[in-house]
Formats: structure tokens, sequence, C-alpha cells
């Protein structure tokens, strides 16, 4: 039975010693499979099979050190979406295979474009089941070895030095991207981007190109079912800088962009007309949504920073009948607006705009095309009107509560095109004064500054003026307008054609 004894014993040895040497073993056959180009055409169907679409790998270089690399990559019709990598590179952690974890590090390509195709889009690939890799992995292995294979796989953080997104007209260019660590099990994967552009469809105003951005950061979370953008910073033209924060639901793609921004040069928007009448820079804030089929909503709250309003006709018309010398330079304490798409309009509401101690308007317009159509609450301080008859008792005579106390209002009317737009409150001033004098008695219409405005032309009789001009004019107001418009083209030769 002795024999018996060392038979054991050396079935014994034999298992303690195949025990110790499994992992090892494990290892190299591993490294013999994967370094063939049997592998490389797998994991071209294991990748395909696990995304949905078509995968390509160009020939595989192993080096003894773990790191492999490829020329390209390709990876065409997921879900929508197509992928080129060019310069991919990684190293596997061999040594990782004895404590059964896949591990990668210094992941990463030259280049990754990705193409939008189709309506529908996904940014990660389904993951396989986890007991699928294992088998895949072990095919050439032993069954009685298989026990050591890995069952974990993590990816250390990857770069890509130059990555690209097409999406219809918005693409991200030339960008630096950083991929966080990933294992198994994890929902999600941190995305880092910095440099590059933004390039957007969106072409307002009168800009001879869409909108281009320069990427300075962007902070994303990327899983299955989500992608989430919790902090982006973009610089635009003449130090103007934009905040962005927002999602993509990618079953319903579905998507979402909250904006802030803040120095954007104001005349980039404008034409050349306006360009001479209205300066600063905007700030403002809003949100922009979409969905599958290509609907997009916005809206924007947005304030005019050091504005200047200056060389409007209406503006010098009311200097010349005011004797205000500082319409024809208004500085703009406050001017802000909500502005919203309508149709095929654009509908800018909730206006406000305030030069202090001057005038305050409150508003809303709508702009099709190059036509503006407006009505805006108009208050003014009384001094302004001191020279002006007949403004107070006959144009600027509405109730509005809404507005800061101590103004005088008139609403106004505003439309035609932008660049020659029409407005209804000249025509009721000079109106107004006409309406003075059949009215008001010839003291009021000296206290307004009468006296000083029509000595000049009639003399001593001003007195009698409300019983000499006015005679037989009536109480209408056109009747009021034809009058007071000799008047003022008497006094003020010329004024009338600004």
């Amino acid at each position: 039975m002795r024999w018996f004894a060392w038979l054991a014993g050396g079935l014994l040895l034999c298992g303690v010693l195949l025990i110790a040497v499994a992992p090892t073993l494990v290892t190299h056959l591993i490294r013999a499979h994967l370094m063939s180009d049997e592998f490389r055409k797998e994991a071209e169907a294991k990748i395909s099979t696990a995304t949905g679409g078509s995968a390509h790998l160009d020939p595989l270089r192993w080096n003894d050190d773990g790191t492999v690399n490829t020329r390209e990559i390709t990876l065409e019709n997921v879900r929508g979406w197509n992928l080129e990598s060019s310069g991919v590179h990684a190293t596997l952690d061999f040594g990782a295979i004895k404590r059964r974890v896949w591990s990668i590090t210094d992941a990463g390509a030259d280049e990754i474009t990705v193409r939008h195709t189709q309506a529908q889009p996904s940014l990660l690939s389904s993951q396989r089941e986890e007991s699928e890799a294992d088998q895949d992995a072990g095919a050439n292995i032993p069954s009685f070895l298989r026990s050591y294979l890995p069952h974990s796989t993590e990816v250390a953080s990857g770069e890509v030095q130059s990555f690209n997104l097409e999406h219809g007209a918005w693409k991200i260019a030339g960008t630096r991207m950083q991929v966080g660590a990933w294992r198994v099990g994890q929902a999600s994967v941190s995305v880092k981007l910095g440099g590059g552009s933004l390039h957007t469809p969106w072409q307002p105003g009168h800009l001879r190109q869409p909108m281009k951005f320069d990427i300075s950061r962007a902070s994303l979370r990327a899983g299955r079912e989500q992608l989430q953008l919790s902090d982006a910073s973009l610089r635009w033209r003449g130090g103007a800088e934009v905040a962005l924060r927002g999602s993509r639901d990618f079953d319903t793609s579905a998507w979402k962009l909250v904006f802030d921004a803040h120095d954007v040069p104001l005349e980039e928007f404008l034409d050349a007309w306006w360009q001479q009448r209205l300066s600063g820079k905007l700030k403002g804030d809003g949100e922009i949504t979409g969905d599958k089929v290509g609907a997009t909503t916005w809206a924007a709250n947005l304030a005019l920073v050091g504005g200047v309003l200056q060389g409007l006709p209406i503006l010098e018309k009311l200097a010349t009948y005011t004797r205000v010398g500082r319409f024809t330079r208004v500085v703009l304490d406050v001017c802000k607006a909500q502005v919203k798409p309508q149709g095929d309009a654009l509908r800018v509401e909730q206006i406000i705009v305030q030069s202090d101690g001057l005038l305050r308007i409150e508003g809303e317009m709508t702009l099709r095309g190059r036509v503006m159509d407006g009505s805006f609450m108009v208050g003014v301080t009384p001094e302004t009107l001191r020279w002006l008859p007949g403004a107070e008792s006959h144009v600027f005579t509405e109730r509005y509560t809404s507005g800061p106390p101590g103004l005088l209002w008139t609403r106004v009317r505003v439309s035609g095109p932008q660049d020659a737009p029409q407005e209804d409150l000249s025509t009721r001033l000079v109106g107004g004064v006409g309406m003075s004098l059949l009215f008001d008695t010839p003291g009021k219409v000296v206290k307004e500054g009468a006296d000083t405005l029509l000595k000049p032309v009639l003399g001593g009789e001003a007195a009698k003026l409300p019983g000499k001009v006015m005679e037989g004019a009536g109480g209408l107001l056109e009747n009021g307008v034809k009058a007071g418009a000799g008047l003022l083209e008497k006094v003020l030769p010329g004024s009338l054609g600004k």
C-alpha cells in the first residue's frame, strides 16, 4: 500500500502545484489568444453584437508590456450613430488577470469622430452581461481553468486628443476629451472637454455666419439613458462668455439647455442703421429645448448693460419740442425684455427701458422679418413737458398704476420696418398743442410756456389765441393737429420735417 500513499501524495502535490500556477497559466493562454488575429475578428463580432452595429478593427499591434494599438476602429449604424477613431491605444495589465480583473490603463486615441445619421442617438454602447464576456474571453481556455478567469472589468481614465461630434448643423470640433475611470456595473462615466469649438445653426440678426463658440471647458456625465451637462463655459466675440447646463434623454431624444450669458456685443445682432443708434452689451439667461421630431423652442430674458440710444427721429423731435437736450442721447439705466419665438415671428415682451429722471418705457412688440409692431406705455417727468403746451393735458393723460410714481404716461404705437419705424407720438404732441389752444385758458397756455413759444410769431395777441386761432376748429383732434402743426412750423421752422 506504500505505492498508493506515494501516488496519493504525488497527485496532491500536482494539484497544489496546478492551483498555484493556474493563474499564471491562464494569463499565458489569454495573452497568446489576445495577440492572435483570431481575437481581432472575434472582437469585431462581439462589438457588433453588443452595439447592434457593424464594427471594424485594423490589425492589432501588441508589445511585450501589454500595450496595444491600432491604426483605426470604425463603428457604423449604432442606433443612428457612426464612429471613426484613429490612433487608438491602450494597455492591458496582464498581472491583474491573476486578481481576476480585466484592467485597462492608458486608453486613448489621437482622434474620434462621432456622426449622427438617424433620429435616435445613443452615445454609450449596451453592455454585455458579464457572464457572456467571461465565456467569450475563455473560449480557448480549458474548462478546469475557467474558474480563474477575471470576473470584473475596470478602465482607468482615458484621453482623446481631438474629439468631434456632428449632429446636423450642430458640431463639436477639435476638443480635447478626458474620460473618467469606469468599471462594470457603474451606471455612468464622467467626461471633460477643453478647447476646440462648438458650431450651432443659429444665425440671428445680421450675422454673416451661424454662431460659433470656443469651448473653455465642459463637464458631462454619460450613461446608457442620459447625457448630463453639469457645467460648460463658452467664449464668443468681444469677450462674451456663456455658461451652459443641460441634459439629453437617449430614449426620447428630448434635450434641454439652460444658458447664462454676459458681455455679448449688441452690434453683432444689429444692422448698420441700428448700430449707429443703439449701443451696449447684452447679458441674459434662458432655456432651449428640443425633441426627436426636431422641434426647438426657446425663451430668453435679456438686459442691455451700458446702453445708449441716440439719433432716433422721435428722440430728435422730443428734444426739439420739449427743449430737453437729454433726448438726443438717452443713457439707458434700465433696458431689459423677455424674448421668445412665436410662429414665424419674434415676440418681445416685458420690455422696460428707463433713463433716470427723463423717461420710462414699458410694453411689448412683435418682429416679423424686418417689420416691427409694438405698443408701449411711455412715461416722462413733468419737467420735460413744461415747454410743450397741451402735452400734459391732452397727450400724457393715461393712468398707469403699474409704473413708478411721479411720471406722466401715454400709450405709443410703433410699426414699420426696423430701419424706418413709424410712431404716433409726434403727431399727437402736435395735436396736443392745437387742442391746448382750443380748450385751455390763456393763463394755462402761458403757464405751459406758450407765451415764450408763441409771442415771436403772434406778438401781444397771444392771450386771445383760443378765440382767434382756433375759431371754428371744433373739438376734433385732427383739427388740433392741423392748427398745432401750422403753429409749430412757424415757431420752429423745419421741425416737423425731421
